[in-house]
Parts: structure tokens; C-alpha cells; sequence
């Protein structure tokens, strides 16, 4: 798997490439970069997830998602944990993007890579954990005001509604006809080009000298794809799941880079928009190093 691992991040990595050459060379501009996000993040990434739960209804395969959940959940929690004790206060940012990994993003197309729909099956309960406590615990992380949790962001977010639907699809076994499964899944295989043109935006228009003139985004850095990753894959190891793809999954979304919502969120709630984006474009550009060691390690404790 690791051969695939890294063949898969050496192509998400030239498409990210490309859409470096399209920012710089103008054929898009930063509005329509905008309008690619916005396309990827309401329709082509819930049409994704919607996708992964096109399979008969299984009671197992039920319990593992649910497990899947939890252990997003804690997970995630251990992560907050972690960075109260070894960030500073003020360091809002750095903490959100040590606790949020880019498990849509990147995760998904590594996991499409690796293991199938099946595996994104499983991935849709990270991505659903990820985004409640996103939109809630990290709005008031980045902000500092309670006030920004709201109930309606939680529940009404993209990848939510996408779980929502294809898990009520699933359990309800609703028949769906197949043109229409046709259609999103056509829609969901855009989630890969796209997700990573949009990266590519960001290393694009990121100042390199500035991006290495951090060093506290080295530790950020470290603190993101080194440190909770192994300590996710404990977590994850200590929980009986007994399931090895629910197992690689969940460490695929564990070691990812930081989430694109670092920038994004800075962006809307007062935090450093410009230090968030380059904390995405370093954890980005140094997780194809650390991506396949993560999972190799994993291999050999889970399998």
C-alpha cells in the first residue's frame, strides 16, 4: 500500500502543480478560485461522501462507521487536549491547524487511491466528526467568542448534509435509480482535481521567503503531521475496532495536512488569514514525506 500511497500524493501533487501554473499564469483568477472552492465545498464533496454509501445495507459495516465516528471524535479531542499544553494561548491559529486535518481534501483522494468507496464509507464519519467540532469548538478557538458556536453551522454545512443523505439513503435502503447514482458519482470524481487546483492556488499566491521565515510554523508543522498522527494511531489502536480499513482510514485522515479552513476561517472570524494559509501550504507541501512513513507505521501495527 505504500508504493500506492506515495503514487497517489506524487499525482495529487502535480494536479496541485497545475493549478499553481493556471494562478500564476492568470488563466484563473482569484475570484474564480473562489468560485471553484465554493463548487468543491457545497457539491462536489458532499456528492462525494453520498457516493461512498451506494452498497447494500450491512449491520457491521453500520457499527464500524459509528466507530469510525467516535474515534474521530476522540481523536480530535486528544488533539485539543495536546496543543492546550503545548501552544500558547494567543497561538489560535497554530491550534486549529494542529487539531484539523484536511481529511476531505486530501483524505478522500487518498483513500479513493488506497482502498475504494468502501474506504470512504468509513471516512464520511471522520469528516462529519471533523466538521461539528470545526464549525464549533474551532470557530471559538479562531475567534475567542463563544458566541460564533452556533447550532445551525453545525448541522447545516456541507459535508453534514451530504453524510446525512447518503447515510439516510443507506439505512432507509431507499431505491435510487441508477442514472441518478450515475450523475453523482460523475460529480463526486471531480473531487480530486479540483480539491488540489485550489491547493494549488494557495501555494501560488504564498510568499516562499515569507512561509520559511516562520519557525514557529516548522513546530506547528511537526506538532500536525508528526506528533498527533502517532499519538491518533495509538488512540486508534487501543479501540476495538478490529477492523484493518477502518483502522488505515482513520490514520490517513489523522496524518493529513492542516484543513483548508485554517485560511479560510482565519479569513471570517478575525484570525490571521495569510499566517493560516501558509500554515496550509507548508503542512500541504511537507505531508508527502510524512503521509507514507505515517501509514507504513500504521501497516505494521494494525496488520
Amino acid at each position: 500500500m505504500i508504493s500506492i500511497v506515495f503514487q497517489q500524493l506524487l499525482t495529487m501533487f502535480t494536479i496541485m502543480f497545475f493549478g499553481f501554473i493556471l494562478i500564476r499564469s492568470k488563466v484563473i483568477t482569484s475570484e474564480g478560485t473562489r468560485q471553484i472552492s465554493t463548487i468543491l465545498s457545497l457539491f462536489v464533496m458532499p456528492a462525494t461522501m453520498i457516493t461512498s454509501f451506494n452498497a447494500d445495507f450491512d449491520a457491521h459495516r453500520l457499527k464500524l462507521l459509528l466507530w469510525a465516528t467516535l474515534a474521530a471524535f476522540l481523536t480530535i479531542s486528544i488533539r485539543a487536549f495536546i496543543v492546550h499544553v503545548l501552544l500558547k494561548k494567543e497561538d489560535r491559529i497554530d491550534k486549529y491547524a494542529t487539531i484539523f486535518p484536511n481529511a476531505g481534501f486530501v483524505g478522500i483522494p487518498l483513500v479513493l487511491a488506497t482502498v475504494g468507496y468502501e474506504g470512504v464509507f468509513f471516512m464520511s464519519g471522520y469528516i462529519m466528526a471533523n466538521n461539528v467540532t470545526q464549525w464549533t469548538y474551532g470557530q471559538y478557538l479562531i475567534s475567542g467568542d463563544k458566541k460564533a458556536m452556533t447550532l445551525r453551522q453545525t448541522l447545516l454545512n456541507p459535508g453534514m448534509i451530504g453524510a446525512a443523505i447518503g447515510l439516510s439513503i443507506y439505512i432507509s435502503r431507499l431505491p435510487v435509480p441508477a442514472f441518478l447514482w450515475k450523475s453523482v458519482d460523475s460529480l463526486a470524481a471531480l473531487n480530486t482535481p479540483l480539491a488540489m487546483i485550489i491547493l494549488g492556488s494557495y501555494i501560488a499566491n504564498s510568499n516562499f521567503s515569507e512561509l520559511l521565515a516562520f519557525p514557529k510554523a516548522y513546530w506547528t508543522t511537526f506538532l500536525r503531521l508528526i506528533v498527533t498522527a502517532l499519538i491518533s494511531i495509538g488512540i486508534i489502536y487501543l479501540l476495538p475496532i478490529d477492523d484493518y480499513m477502518v483502522e488505515i482510514v482513520l490514520t490517513v485522515a489523522s496524518c493529513a495536512p492542516a484543513a483548508t479552513n485554517t485560511a479560510i476561517l482565519g479569513r471570517l472570524f478575525g484570525g490571521d488569514y495569510e499566517y493560516g494559509a501558509r500554515l496550509v501550504v507548508l503542512t500541504t507541501l511537507l505531508s508527502l514525506f510524512t503521509i507514507p512513513i505515517i501509514v507504513q507505521f500504521a501497516q505494521l501495527l494494525f496488520g
